[in-house]
């Protein structure tokens, strides 16, 4: 009877040695680089602290033995899927508990243990209590927020988003208020450095919120960002003067020469003198030269003419950043408060208030370019103008002379 049970308990430590072995394979190999919480380490983690509260728990050896099974397996089943990985988890150790013929009864223990592992459900049991604390032991350790880099990297990894630190510190500190250790054992050893770091992380989140505050306000952005908006600006400004003192300036031209053509051309054929056939021969000319600076004029007008471009204004634009009040065009419709409250809005958000500026040079762009379109056809029309009129008296007197 003693040769069994000592036969018996020879083969209980061969079963963890193995399951050890199996486990860390397992995970170094399955597991990719992703992986940097849920991996071997957790899980040894895991097990030494079950190991060391069932200690103190004065749990059978029996119970030790599945306990520390259980832990070893618990997220074995990382290696398949994320949710639901409990589950997989004990697909994986009741196939590898099964081909070393251990005890049914204990593989059924197994299982359920690692079935409570389930963040949703609570321990039934001192065995559920011991590997729930034991699985969120390092709530309770210095390490826990070196670990808590580790998760935070793995999340991004796998959720393909990126936490800013207010974030997460904030899920950080929401996780240390709502999981608490349950057995006396783990308290005792873990709940007082678990308060600590409640602690520490309130002031993390203190910290994090000075850090998002700053770059909100741009007090991180340096003088290179206010000097790039403010040359943006005043270059408009200069673009948008040069464009007008060129359309004054065709203006003042053309009107002259306008007043000239007319004045000389009622002159010339004045009913009272009678139309000279030789006169008429410049007519073609001189109507080239008035059409093409009663173009250029037009257009050097429309150039010049004040125009204020009205765009219809939504809250729900405003949401969606789509548009920006702080071009002149797009708060003729909104309300005195609504644009007060939306100019203080962006005096707490830097960023913001930088994408808003950087609309209103965008729009500024565009009301710039039609300008210079505009322009461009107005010297266009004088140049043909004054080239097709040239031609037409060098043409005139040619013939003439030529006769």
């Amino acid at each position: 009877m003693s040769d069994k049970t000592s036969t018996s308990n020879e083969l209980d430590l061969d079963i963890v040695e193995e399951a050890k072995s199996f486990v860390k394979k397992l995970l170094q190999n399955k597991t990719s680089g992703q992986w940097l919480f849920h991996n071997y380490n957790h899980a040894k983690d895991v097990a030494e602290v079950a190991v060391e509260l069932g200690g103190m728990a004065r749990l059978e050896e029996s119970e030790l033995e599945v306990l520390e099974l259980a832990a070893w397996f618990h997220d074995t089943g990382y290696v398949k899927c994320r949710e639901g990985h409990e589950t997989e988890s004990v697909t994986i150790a009741k196939e590898f508990l099964n081909e070393r013929h251990y005890d049914k009864e204990k593989i059924e223990q197994v299982s359920q243990l690692i079935l409570s592992t389930d963040i949703k459900k609570e321990a039934s049991s001192l065995l559920e209590e011991i590997l729930h604390d034991a699985d969120l032991s390092h709530l309770g350790r210095k390490r826990f927020f070196r670990i808590g880099e580790l998760l935070r990297a793995e999340l991004e990894a796998i959720e393909n988003k990126e936490f800013t630190e207010l974030e997460w510190q904030k899920k950080q500190y929401d996780f240390l208020i709502n999981n608490t250790f349950i057995t006396t054992y783990a308290q005792k050893a873990f709940g007082s450095r678990r308060n600590k770091n409640i602690l520490k992380q309130r002031d993390n989140i203190l910290d994090a919120e000075k850090i998002t505050r700053r770059l909100q306000t741009g007090k991180d952005f340096g003088r290179g960002i206010d000097t790039l908006y403010r040359s943006n600006y005043r270059n408009h400004i200069n673009f948008s003067a040069i464009a007008d003192g060129k359309a004054n300036m065709m203006i003042s031209i053309n009107t002259i020469l306008i007043s000239v053509i007319v004045t000389l051309s009622g002159a010339s054929f004045s009913v009272f003198e009678g139309l000279q056939l030789e006169s008429l021969r410049f007519t073609i000319p001189i109507f080239t030269l008035l059409l093409g600076s009663l173009v250029s004029v037009f257009f050097a007008v429309m150039s010049a003419r004040p125009k204020v471009t009205e765009k219809k204004v939504t809250r729900k634009k405003m949401k969606r950043k789509d548009m920006t009040l702080l071009y002149f065009g797009n708060f003729l419709e909104v309300s005195q408060e609504e644009f007060t409250r939306h100019l203080t809005e962006l005096k707490n958000n830097q960023k913001e208030l930088y994408d808003s500026m950087s609309k209103d040079i965008y729009n500024l762009g565009l009301v710039l370019k039609e300008k210079y379109r505009l322009l461009s056809i107005s010297y266009t029309a004088f140049i043909i103008g004054i080239t097709l009129c040239v031609i037409g008296f060098l043409s005139i007197f040619l013939i003439t002379n030529l006769q």
